[in-house]
């Protein structure tokens, strides 16, 4: 009798150290899958900022050769912001960005506007730009917004443009 009891307790005994071991195993699985999620998922993180800033210094450079055309002598202002309506829409929105594409749209239909009414006012002779302020505006606030959401400092768009 105490030879059967001594092998039932020994029974009992394995079958829960088994079961211990397989909820550790099982617990260890989980937490190596949830280091492979975060490391992939900074990975992408990291991939969407590179993207974002290469995209934002091509946009960088057309801006500042579309405000150096439109008050160059003897260059027609209208000319210099169809140029970059043209020039702008031209640099394609990287892949990895396609979650913020609509901001980013946005905020160069907003450029567009600012160069059109910059343009206008050059024209007619004006060196107060405040009536195209407004567009310039929107541009910085729709790309801040889009630097933020990726947890990337924006650059100083103030100093970009002339």
């Amino acid at each position: 009798m105490k030879k059967l009891s001594f092998l039932l307790s020994a029974a009992a005994l394995t079958l829960m150290l088994g079961a211990c071991s397989n909820e550790e195993a099982s617990k260890g699985e989980e937490k190596e899958e949830a280091a492979a999620e975060t490391a992939e998922s900074a990975d992408e993180s990291k991939e969407v900022r590179s993207a974002l800033l290469n995209y934002q210094g091509e946009v960088t450079k057309i801006i500042r050769n579309t405000d150096a055309s439109i008050i160059a002598e003897g260059q027609n202002p209208a000319e210099a912001a169809a140029a970059f309506e043209k020039d702008a829409k031209a640099v394609s929105i990287p892949e990895k960005l396609t979650d913020y594409t609509k901001d980013i749209e946005a905020a160069v239909d907003s450029l567009s506007q600012y160069y059109v009414k910059k343009s206008e006012l050059v024209k007619a002779g004006s060196e107060d730009m405040a009536e195209a302020e407004p567009f310039k505006e929107e541009y910085i606030n729709s790309m801040t917004k889009v630097f933020e959401e990726v947890e990337l400092s924006p650059p100083a768009f103030k100093s970009v443009f002339q």
